[in-house]
C-alpha cells in the first residue's frame, strides 16, 4: 500500500465504498509507528462527525493491531489534532488574534442572530441613503472604486420599474451577497466592454426608413441610454428577448427589416450590459456600506460569524505584514497535513493549506535542514463533489494534483482506488455501466467529472444484489401532488413486501437475516415533496424518521406553540388564539367558536371574558379548568416564568403531549423549547421572540433530529443529508424530475485568475441576456455537472439493493435521462425496456409492485434491538402503546374501495348536518365535491350520489334522520377521545352522542349494505369498539348512564351494543 510511505506526499482519488476513512486513519498510523510525534500532524475534516468518525477509527485498529501504541495514544488523545477547516482557523485567529486585529476572546454568533442583525443594517441603511443621509462607505476589502452615480438616484430608479416589490427586490439582493459570504468579500462588480463600433452605430443611426418609422431614433443613437432604448424595443425585440423576424405593421418602411432587427438587438445588449455594469456597482457599493456597519456592530459585540473563520485565516496568511512569522509559528509545531473529503474545499480553504505548506513544496527551509520531509495527505472524490451551492470547488482537486507534481515532482505520488466493499456486484454493474457513460465528456473544462469503472470487493457471503427500475405510466389529468402521491404509495407498498422477506447479510457476515425496516432509506433530491412519502408510511402503518425534513414551523404542534407565544405577547391576536383553541390544547370546535361572534367584544379574547359563561368546550368545562381561566393563568404566569418552562407547564396541565406520541413531533417540541430556551438565555425579552418566530416562519427550517439509533425504522433524508452513510437498501424517488438551475438576477463567480481574490459580481435583470452571457452559462453547466454527482450519490449508498421510481418522461435534464443514455433505455408498446444486459437489473411497472405487495408474506420486518430514548423535556409516565379505535378496515374491506369511499363522504355529510354547518338542499353538491377531491368523475359520481339520496330518504322514512342525525341540543358529532385503559392508549372519534333524559346514547354509523344474516356477527365484530366508546364517554361526562347503538344507515335499522 504505497499510500503509506511517510516520505511521500500522497492524493488519493477514493470513489464510494472504497475505504477513504480507513486510508486516512491507516496514514495516521503509519505516521506514529515512524516516530512522528502525535502534536506534530495535523487531519483536516469538513465535519465535526467526521472528526470524530476519524479518532475513533485510528484508535479501533490500533487496539486491535498495536498494543503498545494504542495505550500511547490514549495517553495523548487531548493532544490529537484532528479537527474541522473551521476549527482549524478558529485555534489559527485565537493564537494570532492580534495580528489578525480581533477580539481574542471571540465568540461565534449563530445563524439566527447573523440574520436579524444583518436585516436592521440593511432596513437603516436603505433608508438613510434613499433619505441622502448616508454616504456611502467602501471598506478596505472591498475591491470595486468608490466614483459612482447617486445611489439614491439608483433606489428611485429600482422603485420606479419594479414597483412596490422595488425595495423587496433591492433586499433579495442584498441578502444574496450576503449569504454569498466569503465570496462576496472578496469580489468586486463586474465591468463591460462594448463591442459595439461606431460605425454600426452610424449605420443604424441612418439606417433607411427607420428615422421614419420609429419615434426619437435619432435621440437613441445621440444619448445612448438605457432609457431610450428601451422605450422602443419592441420594434425589434419579441417577448422573449430575440430579434423579430415577422415586420410589424407600422415599420414596413424600413429597408431589410430582419437584418435592422438583428443588429438592433446587437446594439440594445450592449447599451443594456453596460447599464448593468453601472448597477452592479451601484448595489456593491450599497453592499459594502452595509458591510462596514455589520462588521463594525459584530466587532462591538466581539463575535464572529461562522464563515469569517476561514476568510480572516485567509486574510491574515496573505495580508499581514507578520505573515511570515505566523508561517514560522504553525512549521515549528506542524510537520505533516492530513486532508479528508478534498472535493469538498473552496477556494479560501485551499489557500490557507496551500499558504501553510508552502515552504515544505518548495524544498527548502529549517525542516530539510534538520532531516524532517514534511508531507501532505490528501484524499478525497471528485465525483462526490456535491456542494457547489456553498462554494465547494471541484476543480481544486485537479488543480491542487497539477500543483503537487510540478512542485514536488517524485516526492509525489497520486493513486485512484477502483474497489468497492460496500455494495453487491449488481449495483457496481449498474453504476459502471451508466457512470461511464454520462461522465465520459472531454475534459475541455476542469469542472467537468470523469468516471473511472471499480471492482466489487465486498467481503463475505457472496449475493448479486439487485437493482430495480420502476416506472410509472404518467398520467396527463394528474398534477404534480397527485403524481408525487401515487408514487409514494409504489413506494410504501414495496417496503411492505420487503420487510421481513428480502433476505441480507451484513457486512462480513455469513448469515442471512431478513429485512428490517431500519435497513431502508429513501433518499430525495429536496425535502419539498416530503409530505406524501410521510403520508403513504403512515397509511401502511411503516415506521420512519425523517432526517432533517424541512417544515419545521408549518408542523402542528410548532404552529401551536407559536400561536401560544403569540397569544401571551399581545392577547389581541384573533388569529393566534383561534389557533390555540383549535389545538390539542383545547379541541374547541369551531362552531363553538364561532359562537362567541355575537358577544361584545373587540377581539376574541374579550368576547370570551364578556361570555364568560359560554360552554366553549364542554369536555373541559365539566370537572375541569375552562380555557379561559387557563388562558388568564398562563398570561399572569408570562410575566414571571421563563417562556420555556411556561410551555413546558402548559403541555403538562393541558396532557397535550399525548397528542404527539410520534418521535418527530416530540423531538420537534423539543427543538422548539431549546430555541425559545436560547432566545432567553441571550436576553430576548417575550416580544422579541415573537419577532424572532415571525421573520422565520417562512424559512425552510429542519424539522427536529431524532436519534436513530436502535430505531427499526425507514429513514427518509435528502441525497445530501445521506453522503459518508450506507444503506442496505436505497429507494430513490422522482427521478424524472427536471433539474433547475439556482441562478437568477444576481451571481458571484470565480473569474479565470486562479488568485481566491478574482471573484466578480453581476447583476442582470434581463433573461435573454443571461441565457447568452458565458458566466451565467458556465455557472448552470457547473449546477447541471453536478447533478450527475448527486445522482452517483445517491446510487452508491445502497449496499443490498437499489430501487429507482419516477413517472416515464422527464427529458435529458433529470436522473431519468441520465438513465436514458446510460442503459439505452426506449418505449416499446407503451412499456420501458432497456438494451442492457446487467445482471440483477429488474424494470417494473406499478403492476408488478402490487404484485410483490400482494404476494408477500405479509409478516412484520425482524424488529432489531430498541433503545428507547426520551425526547420530551417534561416529566411524563413510561410511555403506553397507541391504538386506534376505528372501524374493522377488513369489514369495510369487503363491500369494495367504492363503498368504502362512500362511507367517508356520507360520514362527512352526516357530521355536518349535526353540527348545522350544512343543510339538506346542499347535500348533493357537498357531495360531489367531496367525491371529486376523492378522484371519482363522471357518472360514477352520479352513481353514488343516487346511493347517498336513497339512503337519506330511508332514514327519513325510518325517522332515523330526524332522531338522530339532526341538529340537537347537548348533542356531539364526531367526537374525538383519549382513553388510558390498561397498558394502552386509545384515541379516536365517535360518530354521535345526544343527551337524553341524563343517559348519553351512543350513535356509530355503519355505511355498507348489510344482509339480515350479517347484523350477528358485524355486531359482535364491533363490540370491542363500542365498549371502548362507553368508556371514553363515561370518563369525559363523568357518568355512568350510557348506551351504544349501531347505525346501519342503508337500510336504516338501529341495534343496541
Amino acid at each position: 500500500m504505497s499510500y503509506l510511505d511517510t516520505n511521500k506526499s500522497i492524493m488519493i482519488s477514493s470513489p464510494a465504498g472504497s475505504g477513504k476513512t480507513e486510508k486516512l486513519a491507516r496514514r495516521y498510523i503509519a505516521l506514529l509507528q515512524d516516530g512522528v510525534d502525535v502534536e506534530r500532524i495535523l487531519a483536516i475534516t469538513f465535519t465535526e462527525k467526521a472528526s470524530a468518525e476519524m479518532k475513533q477509527r485510528i484508535l479501533r485498529i490500533l487496539k486491535a493491531e498495536d498494543e503498545k501504541l494504542f495505550r500511547y495514544l490514549i495517553d495523548r488523545i487531548p493532544l490529537m489534532r484532528v479537527s474541522t477547516i473551521h476549527s482549524f482557523c478558529g485555534t489559527l485567529l485565537r493564537r494570532f488574534s492580534f495580528d489578525a486585529g480581533i477580539d481574542p476572546n471571540y465568540g461565534i454568533a449563530d445563524d439566527s442572530d447573523s440574520a436579524m442583525e444583518w436585516d436592521e443594517v440593511l432596513h437603516d441603511v436603505l433608508m438613510d441613503v434613499g433619505a441622502r443621509r448616508t454616504p456611502l462607505l467602501i471598506p478596505p476589502l472591498a475591491r470595486g472604486d468608490s466614483e459612482g452615480s447617486n445611489n439614491t438616484d439608483f433606489i428611485l430608479q429600482t422603485l420606479s420599474e419594479k414597483g412596490f416589490r422595488g425595495l423587496d427586490y433591492l433586499r433579495g439582493t442584498m441578502d444574496y451577497l450576503f449569504q454569498k459570504g466569503p465570496f462576496s468579500l472578496e469580489a468586486g462588480p463586474f465591468s463591460h466592454v462594448s463591442s459595439v463600433s461606431g460605425e454600426l452605430t452610424e449605420e443604424l443611426r441612418s439606417w433607411e426608413g427607420a428615422a421614419d418609422a420609429v419615434d426619437n431614433y435619432e435621440k437613441i443613437f445621440t444619448e445612448g441610454t438605457q432609457k431610450e432604448i428601451v422605450s422602443i424595443e419592441d420594434c425589434f425585440l419579441t417577448k422573449d428577448g430575440t430579434p423579430r423576424k415577422k415586420t410589424p405593421a407600422g415599420l414596413k418602411g424600413i429597408r431589410g427589416y430582419q437584418e435592422w432587427a438583428v443588429k438592433m438587438h446587437h446594439y440594445w445588449k450592449d447599451v443594456m450590459l453596460e447599464e448593468f455594469a453601472k448597477r452592479s456597482g451601484r448595489i456593491w457599493k450599497i453592499f459594502n456600506t452595509c458591510l462596514v456597519k455589520y462588521m463594525a456592530r459584530k466587532k462591538a459585540k466581539g463575535v464572529l460569524d461562522f464563515s469569517d473563520l476561514e476568510y480572516l485565516a485567509y486574510r491574515m496568511l496573505t495580508d499581514n505584514p507578520e505573515w511570515s512569522n505566523i508561517l514560522y509559528a504553525f512549521d515549528e509545531k506542524t510537520d505533516h497535513i492530513l486532508v479528508d473529503e478534498f472535493q469538498d474545499t473552496n477556494n479560501f480553504q485551499w489557500e490557507v493549506i496551500n499558504k501553510l505548506t508552502e515552504e515544505w513544496r518548495s524544498g527548502m527551509g529549517a525542516k530539510r535542514e534538520e532531516g524532517t520531509r514534511p508531507t501532505i495527505f490528501f484524499v478525497g472524490d471528485e465525483k462526490q463533489s456535491i456542494y457547489f451551492f456553498r462554494g465547494a470547488n471541484v476543480e481544486i482537486f485537479r488543480r491542487a494534483k497539477q500543483q503537487m507534481e510540478t512542485w514536488l515532482g517524485d516526492e509525489f505520488l497520486y493513486e485512484e482506488a477502483k474497489e468497492n466493499y460496500r455494495s453487491r456486484p449488481a449495483i457496481i454493474e449498474f453504476t459502471n455501466q451508466v457512470f461511464s457513460k454520462i461522465m465520459r465528456q472531454p475534459e475541455r473544462y476542469p469542472w467537468i467529472t470523469r468516471y473511472t469503472p471499480f471492482n466489487a470487493r465486498r467481503p463475505g457471503l457472496p449475493h448479486p444484489g439487485r437493482v430495480e427500475l420502476v416506472l410509472l405510466q404518467p398520467d396527463e389529468d394528474s398534477g404534480m401532488d397527485e403524481r408525487k402521491q401515487k408514487e409514494a404509495g409504489v413506494i410504501a407498498r414495496r417496503i411492505k413486501s420487503l420487510a421481513g422477506n428480502f433476505e441480507i447479510a451484513d457486512r462480513g457476515s455469513e448469515q442471512k437475516r431478513s429485512c428490517r425496516y431500519s435497513d431502508i432509506a429513501i433518499l430525495l433530491k429536496k425535502r419539498t415533496h416530503l409530505a406524501p412519502y410521510e403520508e403513504a408510511l403512515r397509511k401502511y402503518n411503516i415506521p420512519f424518521v425523517a432526517v432533517k425534513g424541512i417544515g419545521f414551523y408549518q408542523e402542528t404542534e410548532i404552529a401551536m406553540l407559536r400561536a401560544l407565544i403569540f397569544f401571551l405577547s399581545d392577547p389581541h391576536d384573533d388569529y393566534s388564539l383561534y389557533t390555540l383553541l383549535k389545538s390539542p390544547l383545547f379541541n374547541i370546535a369551531e362552531s363553538e367558536i364561532l359562537e362567541l361572534a355575537g358577544i361584545e367584544g373587540e377581539s376574541l379574547f374579550e368576547k370570551m371574558q364578556a361570555g364568560e359563561d359560554t360552554p366553549l368546550n364542554p369536555l373541559l368545562i365539566e370537572g375541569k379548568t375552562p380555557p379561559l381561566t387557563l388562558l388568564q393563568n398562563w398570561l399572569a404566569q408570562s410575566a414571571y416564568l421563563p417562556i420555556a418552562e411556561l410551555i413546558e407547564h402548559v403541555l403538562v396541565s393541558t396532557k397535550a403531549w399525548r397528542y404527539f406520541h410520534e418521535e418527530q413531533k416530540r423531538a420537534n417540541i423539543k427543538k422548539f423549547i431549546r430555541i425559545v430556551e436560547d432566545l432567553e438565555a441571550k436576553g430576548k425579552s417575550l416580544i422579541r421572540v415573537r419577532d424572532y418566530l415571525e421573520r422565520t416562519a417562512d424559512e425552510q427550517e429542519a424539522k427536529a433530529n431524532v436519534n436513530t439509533e436502535g430505531m427499526d425504522a425507514v429513514k427518509i433524508m435528502t441525497i445530501h443529508a445521506a453522503k459518508g452513510l450506507e444503506f442496505p437498501v436505497v429507494f430513490v424517488p422522482g427521478i424524472e424530475e427536471r433539474f433547475t438551475p439556482k441562478t437568477g438576477d444576481n451571481l458571484i463567480y470565480e473569474s479565470p485568475s486562479p488568485s481566491p481574490s478574482s471573484f466578480c459580481f453581476k447583476s442582470i435583470p434581463e433573461a435573454s441576456i443571461r441565457k447568452q452571457d458565458d458566466d451565467y452559462l458556465v455557472h448552470e453547466a457547473k449546477e447541471m455537472e453536478e447533478q450527475k454527482r448527486l445522482f452517483y450519490v445517491a446510487v452508491t449508498r445502497a449496499e443490498e439493493a437499489l430501487i429507482l421510481t419516477g413517472h416515464q418522461g422527464g427529458g435529458d435534464n433529470s436522473f431519468l435521462g441520465f438513465l436514458t443514455e446510460g442503459l439505452g433505455l426506449q418505449e416499446r408498446d407503451g412499456t420501458i425496456v432497456t438494451d442492457s444486459d446487467l445482471k440483477g437489473l429488474a424494470m417494473l411497472t406499478e403492476e408488478d409492485i402490487e404484485m410483490l405487495y400482494d404476494y408477500a408474506d405479509k409478516k412484520e420486518a425482524a424488529p432489531a434491538d430498541r433503545r428507547r430514548v426520551e425526547i420530551v423535556p417534561v416529566s411524563m409516565p413510561k410511555r403506553s402503546p397507541w391504538k386506534s379505535v376505528t372501524e374493522a378496515v377488513e369489514v369495510r374491506r369487503r363491500h369494495g374501495e367504492g363503498w368504502m369511499v362512500l362511507g367517508d363522504v356520507m360520514h362527512r355529510i352526516f357530521e355536518g348536518i349535526s353540527k348545522g354547518g350544512l343543510k339538506e338542499q346542499d347535500i348533493k353538491a357537498y357531495a360531489e365535491r367531496l367525491l371529486e377531491s376523492k378522484g371519482i368523475h363522471g357518472k360514477e359520481i352520479d352513481e353514488k350520489t343516487a346511493i347517498i339520496e336513497k339512503d337519506v330518504e330511508t332514514l327519513k322514512g325510518k325517522g332515523v334522520w330526524q332522531e338522530i342525525m339532526m341538529p340537537a341540543e347537548n348533542s356531539f358529532a364526531e367526537l374525538p377521545f383519549i382513553l388510558e385503559a390498561g397498558d394502552n392508549v386509545y384515541n379516536g372519534r365517535i360518530d354521535r352522542v345526544i343527551k337524553e333524559n341524563d343517559i348519553y346514547k351512543i350513535y356509530d354509523y355503519k355505511t355498507f349494505p348489510v344482509k339480515e344474516d350479517e347484523v350477528g356477527y358485524l355486531l359482535k365484530e364491533y363490540s370491542f369498539q363500542m365498549n371502548m366508546y362507553k368508556k371514553a364517554v363515561k370518563e369525559l361526562f363523568n357518568t355512568n348512564s350510557v348506551k351504544s347503538f349501531i347505525v346501519f344507515t342503508h337500510t336504516g335499522e338501529i341495534y343496541e351494543v
